[in-house]
This record gives structure tokens, C-alpha cells and sequence, in this order.
């Protein structure tokens, strides 16, 4: 392979990685990827792909291939070179083959069997110390919000009563007993290498057809439960009703 047709091929995969980048910025979806307080280092990121695959595209030192007559060691050495170039090529092109041949949709109940569901969660927002939103309006409140005022509250009666008005995913948790289903999101730090699913737990009528992995609008006042000795906030389900999968699945902390 010539110098100068690896580097073209080089900033051709680098243009189409930083155009795959904004594409997903654009429509939204890479936030099914990662936090979205990470946005600006993805367009940042984005753009540097793009500046970098022109300042490649332009260098022109070693564009001459020699293409004389080489001595036999040298045409050996220079297939060699040529063999390693392509395999840093294909190198190169795996995260943009992955993301564009293989569709990427957010995490579901499939993969609960491997990381469980939590009926607790993280007290603070981040490792910076962000305040927590515990004076939001009852209907107001995501399920994290919810999980978190329970586990903080050192008197249920401040919250038992309230109105829940939550999104979440069905799961038939095989810890849970007829009549009941989780109602959970997951929750990114950074990206979903790192997800975690939380839930709240749903009673009432209407629950038993409440079908796993299916979204669902879930309002009723809460109460405090227990699971496996840990509080957690269960519904009394008032109305419930499934709806499409939210434009952000993901709740972040």
C-alpha cells in the first residue's frame, strides 16, 4: 500500500467517525451511550476528528512510494509495511463498523439477570457534591428522585401519602410477591458501561398485566416497603398506563 493511498484511507475513516459522532449528537442519540453532562467533549471530540483527518489528508511528505526497482530485501521490507498498514486500518475502522452495522438500542430488562435491580441509590448527584433535588413537587419527582428522599428520610410520614406521577420499564422481579412489578430506569455516572438499574415497587390493580421490558405511566400515592431489609417506596397504583420509550431512557446521577 502506498504512503499516500494509507493516508487518504486513514482521513476517510477519520472523517466518517467525526461525522458517525455528530450524527448521533444531532438525533439525539448518544445519550443512549453516555452522560449527558458529557455532551461538549463529544463535539469537541467530533470536531477534533474532523481537523485532524484534513491535517492528514493534506501531509504530503512521503508521498514519493519509490516505486522503482527495489532490491529484493527492499520489496520484502516494503510488503511488510504495507501488510501492517492495513491491519491499522482495519484497527481503526472497528468502532465505526460496530456503530454503524450493529444497532444500537438502550439497555432493558434482558440484562438484569446479570446486574439485578437496586432499591437504593447514590445520595449525591456526583462526585463534584451537585445538590440533590429533593424539593421538586411530588409529580415532579423520576424514580431516582423518589429512591433517593427514602433513603435519606428518617421519618416516612414526611412522604407517605404523596402522589407519585413516574416512567419506567416493567420487571417481573422474582423476589416480589402476585400483584406486585418493578418499575425501573438506569441510571448512568458516565456512560453505560457503568448503568445501574433502580426501581420502585407498583401495587394495585392493573399490575398484573403490566408486561415486562414495555414502558409504563404509573401514578399513585407511595408508601414505604421493605425488600430484602431495605426501604424502598412502593406505589398504591391509582392509574397506570403504558406509553412509548422515553426520548432519554436513561436518568443520570
Amino acid at each position: 500500500m502506498t504512503h499516500r493511498l494509507y493516508r487518504s484511507l486513514q482521513a476517510l475513516i477519520l472523517v466518517f467517525l467525526g461525522l458517525f459522532f455528530m450524527y448521533q449528537i444531532i438525533s439525539g442519540r448518544i445519550t443512549w451511550y453516555i452522560n449527558a453532562r458529557f455532551l461538549p467533549l463529544i463535539i469537541v471530540g467530533g470536531i477534533g476528528l474532523l481537523i485532524l483527518a484534513q491535517a492528514i489528508r493534506s501531509d504530503r511528505s512521503g508521498e514519493q512510494d519509490h516505486d522503482h526497482d527495489h532490491s529484493a530485501e527492499g520489496e520484502h521490507a516494503h510488503d511488510h509495511s504495507a501488510h501492517r498498514s492495513g491491519w491499522a486500518l482495519l484497527l481503526l475502522s472497528i468502532p465505526l463498523l460496530i456503530g454503524v452495522f450493529i444497532p444500537h438500542r438502550p439497555l432493558g430488562t434482558e440484562v438484569l439477570e446479570n446486574r439485578g435491580v437496586s432499591v437504593t441509590a447514590p445520595l449525591s448527584a456526583s462526585d463534584a457534591g451537585e445538590p440533590l433535588q429533593l424539593e421538586l413537587a411530588p409529580s415532579e419527582r423520576s424514580i431516582l428522585d423518589w429512591i433517593r428522599i427514602v433513603a435519606i428520610s428518617e421519618d416516612p410520614i414526611e412522604f407517605e401519602g404523596q402522589t407519585a406521577d413516574v416512567i419506567g420499564f416493567a420487571y417481573r422481579d422474582p423476589r416480589l410477591e402476585t400483584g406486585q412489578v418493578l418499575l425501573g430506569r438506569f441510571t448512568l455516572t458516565c456512560c453505560v458501561a457503568d448503568a445501574a438499574a433502580i426501581a420502585l415497587m407498583v401495587e394495585g390493580a392493573g399490575t398484573e398485566d403490566m408486561i415486562g421490558n414495555l414502558w409504563y405511566h404509573v401514578r399513585g400515592p407511595v408508601y414505604e416497603t421493605m425488600l430484602e431489609g431495605q426501604p424502598m417506596p412502593v406505589i398504591q397504583a391509582e392509574q397506570i398506563e403504558e406509553v412509548p420509550m422515553p426520548e432519554e431512557p436513561y436518568l443520570y446521577n
